[in-house]
C-alpha cells in the first residue's frame, strides 16, 4: 500500500494552513511561505525520539524539510496532481479518511459494548408473527397491530403459547405440516426459535429479547418482516463454539421402537469401551460425517435444534452425551472442542465489521443524521413530495416505472443548509430504488421511504463536502495524503524505479564505489571427501605428484574413480577466513593438505592459491549498492531542484528557534 510507503512524508505539511498574526516567515519557496510556528509545528510532531531542539538538530531537519518541498513544487510543476490516477487515487484515501468524520463514533463505541455485554449470554426464545410490509399503509399497518394484540390478549389470558403459534403465526415452521411421501406429519416448532445470540437475529428483536425476563411476553415488536410477540424460555452463559462430533439414528415413521433400540445399542458399545469413532462407523446414518469419525464444522448455539445443543453447555470437551432425540432421530453427541468468548479486545475487531452490516450500523448513522439535520437546518416539504405519488402508476411493481415530464418536478422537495433540491432529482432517484417496493405496498408510504433515505444522502454527501472546513485536522490530513502521493510518483519516477531499471547506470556507478564492495584476503580450496581410508591414502600419494604432474581436482577424481561408488567427491571454493571452518583448520599455505575426520567422513583440504583482496562482482553485491545508487540519483535530483527553484531561509528566524 502506498499510504505505508510514503508515510515517512505524510507528516510534513500538517500544519501548512496556519499562519499566526506576528509569525515570522522562515523559509520561502518560490510564492510559498513557511512560518516558523508552522516548521516547528512539523518539527515537533516528527521528533518521534525527542531529539533536543539545537542547531544541529535543527537545520538539519530544516534540508530534509526544503528537499521535500522543493519535490512536491516540481511534482505540481509537472502537473502529476492533475492526472485522472492521482484524482482516483487521492479520492480513494479521502473516503477511507472521512469515514471518521461522517459517522457517531461515540454511538458505535456503545453499541459495541452493548453486543459485547449480550454475546456473554444465549437467549432461547419464542415468538409469534404477523407479517407487514415495511412499505404498508397506515390502514395495513394498523390492522396488523390490532391483530397481534388480540393474539397477546389470548397468551395474557393463559393461552399456551405453542398452541396459540402454531395457530395464530405466520411464521411457517410453527405451524405442522404435511411430511414428504410416504413420512408422518411434521411437527411445528411452536415458535421455538432455539438458543440464539447477538447479532443472530434482527435487531429490534434481539434487542425486546435480551431486555425480557424469562418467562416474560413482550409487546409487539416491529421488525422489516412485521410484528412479534416474544416469550423467553431460557438464558444461558454463552455456549460460545464449539467441535463436536454425532452418531445420528434417522427418524423412520412407524420405526420408533427398533430405531430407540438401536441407538441404546450404540451408547453401550461406548459405554464398555468401543471408541467413539468405530461406533460412528458402525451406526451413524450421517453419510457426510461418517468418514471424519462423525465431526461437524464448528458451531455456534444458533446453528442446532435446541436438543442438540442442550447437553453441549454442561459438557467437556472428551464428553460423551447421552442419546438425545431431536426432529432428525436419535443422536449421541461428543464435544471435541470448546471456545469461549474472547475478551472484549479480542472481540471488538469481530463485532465492528460484524455492526457495519447490522441495523446498528442505521442507528449510528441516524444520530449523526438527526445532528446534522439541525445544523443544516434541514427542511422536507411533504406538500410537494405528495405531489410525485399521480406521476407514479402501477409499472413501479415491476421495476419498469420511468419519471415522466411534470411542473411539479421543477419545484424544491427540501432544503439544506438553505440549498434547494428538487422533485426531480428525488425522483430520478426513486426510479433506481423501485425494485425495493413489492407488489400490495402502500406508494405513498414506499415514496417517503425513499426520501428519508434520499434526504439522509444528501445530507452526508453535504457533510462530507465540509469536512475540510470544519476540522482543520482532516484538511491537514487531506493535504498530507495529496502530497505524499505526488512525492511518492515523483520518487518512484526519479529514483527507485530508475535504479533499478537503468542496468547500465547502476553497472557504472559500481565502477566508481568497488572499493568499498572488496573481498579481503581469500583462499581458493579444494575439499575432499573420502570413501574409507585406503581412498584417502590414494588421493594423497597424487597430491603429492600434482605440482610436477599438472593433475587437476578433475584429474585425479577420474584418476581413482573407477567404480560406480566414487572413491572420492570434491568442492572447489573460494573464502574468506571465518567463512568455511575446515578451510580455516588448513594453513593457508599453497599447496598445503590437511586431514579432517568429523561426523563419520574423511575430508582433506588443499588449498591451491591465495587470492589477493579484489571487488566483489556486482551480482553478488547488487541489493546493497541499488540503495546506495538510489541515494546517489536522489542527491543529484535534489540538487537540480536546489538550483531550479528559488527558495530562501531567514537566518534571523532560524536562529531563533535554537537560541534560548
Amino acid at each position: 500500500m502506498k499510504s505505508v510507503l510514503f508515510s515517512a512524508f505524510l507528516f510534513f505539511l500538517a500544519f501548512s494552513g496556519i499562519v499566526a498574526q506576528n509569525d515570522p516567515v522562515l523559509l520561502t519557496i518560490e510564492n510559498e511561505k513557511v512560518t516558523k510556528s508552522e516548521f516547528l509545528a512539523v518539527y515537533n510532531k516528527n521528533n518521534v525520539k525527542e531529539e533536543p531542539l539545537n542547531a544541529e538538530n535543527v537545520k538539519e531537519y530544516l534540508e530534509l524539510f526544503i528537499n521535500y518541498k522543493l519535490k512536491v513544487k516540481e511534482a505540481e510543476s509537472l502537473k502529476l496532481d492533475t492526472s485522472k490516477s492521482f484524482i482516483n487515487e487521492l479520492a480513494g484515501y479521502r473516503r477511507q479518511l472521512a469515514q471518521p468524520y461522517l459517522s457517531n463514533r461515540e454511538v458505535t463505541d456503545q453499541l459495541l459494548l452493548e453486543a459485547y455485554d449480550r454475546l456473554k449470554w444465549d437467549i432461547r426464545a419464542s415468538h409469534i408473527l404477523i407479517k407487514v410490509s415495511p412499505n404498508a399503509s397506515p390502514a395495513d399497518t394498523l390492522k396488523a397491530y390490532n391483530r397481534i394484540m388480540d393474539i397477546r390478549k389470548k397468551l395474557v389470558a393463559g393461552g399456551k403459547f405453542d398452541e396459540i403459534a402454531r395457530k395464530y403465526s405466520e411464521d411457517e415452521s410453527a405451524k405442522d405440516r404435511p411430511g414428504r411421501e410416504g413420512q408422518s406429519m411434521m411437527k411445528g416448532n411452536g415458535g421455538d426459535l432455539g438458543y440464539f445470540s447477538v447479532l443472530n437475529l434482527y435487531y429490534e428483536f434481539e434487542t425486546a429479547a435480551y431486555n425480557l425476563k424469562t418467562g416474560e411476553i413482550s409487546n409487539p415488536v416491529r421488525t422489516p418482516v412485521g410484528y412479534h410477540l416474544i416469550l423467553v424460555n431460557d438464558r444461558k452463559p454463552a455456549l460460545g463454539k464449539v467441535q463436536a462430533g454425532h452418531i445420528l439414528i434417522k427418524d423412520v415413521p412407524g420405526k420408533e421402537d427398533s430405531i430407540k433400540a438401536r441407538i441404546d445399542e450404540a451408547y453401550k458399545q461406548i459405554l464398555d469401551g468401543v471408541d467413539f469413532e468405530t461406533v460412528v462407523k458402525n451406526y451413524s446414518d450421517d453419510k457426510g460425517t461418517v468418514a471424519k469419525g462423525g465431526i461437524l464444522p464448528w458451531f455456534g448455539s444458533f446453528r442446532m435444534v435446541p436438543p442438540f445443543v442442550l447437553p453441549l453447555y454442561d459438557m467437556k470437551p472428551g464428553e460423551i452425551s447421552k442419546p438425545v432425540q431431536t426432529i432428525y432421530g436419535w443422536h449421541i453427541i461428543k464435544l471435541v472442542d470448546k471456545k469461549p468468548i474472547g475478551t472484549y479486545d479480542e472481540s471488538k475487531s469481530t463485532l465492528k465489521t460484524q455492526i457495519s452490516r447490522d441495523k446498528r450500523a442505521f442507528i449510528a448513522r441516524d444520530k449523526l443524521v438527526d445532528k446534522l439535520k439541525s445544523e443544516y437546518k434541514f427542511k422536507a416539504d411533504e406538500k410537494v413530495l405528495k405531489e410525485l405519488v399521480p406521476l407514479i402508476n402501477d409499472s413501479i411493481y415491476m421495476a419498469s416505472w420511468h419519471v415522466p415530464a411534470a411542473p411539479s418536478l421543477s419545484k424544491p422537495v427540501c432544503t439544506i443548509a438553505e440549498n434547494p433540491y428538487l422533485l426531480g432529482d428525488f425522483a430520478d432517484y426513486l426510479m433506481h430504488k423501485q425494485s425495493q417496493i413489492k407488489e400490495g405496498d402502500d406508494i405513498f408510504t414506499f415514496v417517503k421511504t425513499i426520501f428519508n433515505q434520499y434526504s439522509e444522502e444528501m445530507i452526508i454527501e453535504h457533510e462530507n463536502t465540509k469536512l475540510e472546513e470544519k476540522y482543520p485536522e482532516f484538511k491537514a490530513l487531506m493535504k498530507e495524503y495529496r502530497d505524499g502521493i505526488l512525492l511518492f510518483d515523483l520518487m518512484d519516477k526519479n529514483v527507485w524505479s530508475k535504479a533499478v531499471k537503468d542496468t547500465s547506470g547502476l553497472k557504472k556507478f559500481y565502477e566508481t564505489i568497488n572499493q568499498n564492495y572488496q573481498y579481503g584476503p581469500r583462499a581458493e580450496a579444494v575439499i575432499y571427501t573420502c570413501k574409507g581410508e585406503t581412498e584417502l591414502k590414494a588421493l594423497q600419494k597424487l597430491l603429492k605428484k600434482a605440482p610436477k604432474k599438472g593433475y587437476t581436482p578433475e584429474t585425479i577424481s577420474t584418476i581413482l574413480n573407477k567404480d560406480s561408488i566414487p572413491a572420492i567427491t570434491y568442492q572447489i571454493v573460494k573464502v574468506e577466513k571465518g567463512v568455511n571452518p575446515l578451510v580455516d583448520q588448513t594453513p593457508w599455505v599453497n599447496n598445503q593438505n590437511s586431514v579432517i575426520r568429523q561426523n563419520n567422513e574423511i575430508k582433506l583440504v588443499s588449498i591451491l592459491n591465495l587470492l589477493e583482496p579484489q571487488p566483489k562482482p556486482l551480482q553478488e553485491v547488487k541489493g546493497l549498492v541499488t540503495a546506495e545508487y538510489q541515494n546517489y540519483l536522489e542527491q543529484q535530483w535534489v540538487s537540480e531542484l536546489r538550483n531550479k527553484y528559488t527558495w530562501k531561509v531567514d537566518e534571523k528566524v532560524l536562529d531563533s528557534i535554537y537560541q534560548k
